[in-house]
């Protein structure tokens, strides 16, 4: 019984322990977090009516940049956005699960030749090589205070890539923030902006209810627009803004991974906390009763020596 009492203490002085860490972590994760999603919200509404008024302007004039011109889905690039740690609960693996029906939906392009990937972050640099797939450039997750600097260096590779013609379209892949409880994996194209079959197929892997808001947050009439008119000229506004605005879809990107990672690290801690809350309050338990039981055979172990000492 005195171990059995020794080794319920030992339990409970670690369980306490592993709670102090879970309820720190907690802690830092949502300080993290309510900086994260503040910058994601506040660029979310601006990039997604960027693209949209680019994508209008392929269809209206798919030949003043390549940017907009129309290509086929033969060697893509992929950017993969991951974090660089765990403790997130599932957000990587519902991600991995989406990259991989992303995979086996792009065998169904006809036109379809190779598939590339930059990963931006460990686990999505881990989960690539053990699926075998192509990683051309790896970076450390942008999770910790990310700004739009750090998405010069993805761009430049895939914007070169694209214009050099190496790929023919640039693909990001990345947690997209819903809620605090609710990130959903999404996949679209970055480049070109005019329609494929690409984005085609990939409506049918978008989320039900990101895709529903983002339709809400681009609600603008621009199929009334039949032409732009550009001033000075065409060339040197496109020159500018086409790779500015390519720069903010990859920063929103990195925004809405970072907010995403946060959040379920926030809420996985906030669960393993209780969780060992719980299992604090059942070991306390058990331990109270051991060491009654204890108590009571040791009375009872008393009055019985009494007893035989008065006969």
């Amino acid at each position: 019984m005195a171990r059995s009492l020794r080794d319920l203490r030992r339990k409970m002085k670690a369980i306490k322990s592993t709670r102090q860490v879970t309820k720190a972590m907690e802690l830092v994760a949502a300080s993290k977090m309510r900086k994260a999603v503040q910058n994601a919200v506040q660029l979310r509404r601006y990039a997604s009516t960027a693209a949209s008024i680019l994508e209008h302007m392929a269809e209206v004039h798919p030949e003043l940049h390549p940017y907009l011109t129309t290509r086929p889905s033969k060697k893509i690039l992929a950017l993969l956005f991951t974090s660089d740690r765990g403790l997130c609960g599932s957000l990587n693996a519902q991600l991995f699960r989406s990259v991989r029906e992303y995979i086996r939906s792009l065998g169904k392009l006809p036109e379809f030749e190779s598939l590339e990937f930059v990963a931006l972050g460990k686990k999505g640099q881990q989960f690539l090589a053990r699926e075998k797939q192509k990683v051309v450039a790896a970076f450390p997750a942008l999770s910790n205070h990310p700004s739009f600097r750090d998405a010069l260096p993805v761009v430049r590779l895939a914007t070169e890539g694209f214009l050099g013609g190496t790929y023919d379209q640039v693909v990001l892949l990345y947690p997209d923030f819903v809620s605090a409880l609710l990130q959903e994996p999404t996949v679209r194209v970055l480049l070109p902006f005019s329609p494929t079959n690409l984005k085609a197929m990939l409506e049918s892997l978008l989320p039900k209810k990101r895709s529903a808001e983002h339709l809400q947050t681009t609600n603008y009439s621009l199929q009334t627009v039949k032409e732009y008119l550009f001033e000075p000229s065409p060339d040197e506004i496109l020159k500018t803004i086409l790779p500015q605005l390519t720069e903010v879809q990859v920063y929103q990107a990195i925004l809405e991974a970072a907010a995403s990672e946060h959040s379920a690290r926030m809420v996985a801690m906030r669960n393993a906390t209780d969780n060992a809350t719980d299992i604090l309050d059942d070991l306390t338990l058990t331990y109270n009763q051991t060491r009654q039981a204890n108590i009571t055979a040791e009375l009872a172990e008393i009055s019985a020596s009494k007893a035989a000492l008065e006969t």
